[in-house]
């Protein structure tokens, strides 16, 4: 564990200085959620502390205001966004990426998207170096009214197992910042295509987003390893 939480700081560190020597337009930052994101908060106060911040989560926002910042922007305000660093739970080859295990991935995405620049930070364990999907579950949020519909229609998406996430925390399923719930479907095969895959569980009824993220929204992944980093560029 220790080794990891290491490959994460250094991730966060090379990601604040990749920052601040590559981009000088930046005003407006998305935030992602995760332990690895708290890390970059903790590492980067020079960056941070003179810009808007855009978290994608109660939990960030709450880390950031405990942290002394005040320059918080609701998502819904936030037009653009000059840059987003997020985490991620997989990625592959090709830099497509899985996300959600902190169940903020529809904001994320929904930053992400409005992005001019996007830099995930990681650490080792995530980045597979396979050409496709195929470790971490892929969650999706769903409207709950539309649960055993969602279910039911997943069954066409071939080999899939789909699980409701239960909260640890209370009786009951995990509910969203969005107020949705969150089911993890566990393919038995590998997602060759995973921007494919995504179109087709988003034409579900009660689909809201998958935290299947192609690899178009994925400008840059830095990549911690306890010794040292790794910058990956897409299209490079």
């Amino acid at each position: 564990m220790e080794g990891l939480d290491q490959a994460k700081l250094n991730a966060a560190v090379k990601a604040c200085e990749f920052l601040k020597s590559n981009f000088n337009f930046i005003g407006i930052i998305g935030l992602g959620t995760g332990s690895t994101i708290k890390k970059f908060i903790n590492v980067c106060k020079d960056l941070l502390e003179n810009k808007i911040i855009v978290p994608s989560s109660f939990d960030t926002a709450i880390y950031l205001v405990n942290m002394g910042y005040s320059n918080i922007r609701d998502p819904i305000t936030a037009r653009s966004v000059d840059v987003y660093i997020d985490g991620a739970d997989e990625v592959s080859e090709k830099l497509d990426m899985v996300k959600g295990r902190g169940g903020a991935f529809l904001r994320e995405k929904s930053i992400a998207l409005r992005a001019k620049t996007r830099v995930y930070v990681i650490d080792h364990s995530k980045f597979t170096g396979k050409p496709y999907l195929y470790l971490k579950p892929i969650p999706i949020e769903v409207i709950p009214a539309a649960l055993p519909v969602v279910l039911d229609g997943v069954k066409s998406l071939g080999n899939v197992e789909a699980v409701l996430r239960m909260d640890s925390s209370k009786d009951g399923p995990v509910v969203t910042d969005n107020g949705n719930f969150i089911i993890d479907l566990r393919f038995t095969s590998p997602i060759l295509e995973p921007a494919v895959m995504h179109e087709r569980i988003k034409r579900i009824h009660g689909v809201v987003e998958t935290g299947i993220f192609p690899s178009f929204l994925v400008d840059y992944v830095v990549v911690g390893y306890p010794d040292k980093t790794v910058l990956l560029q897409r299209g490079a």
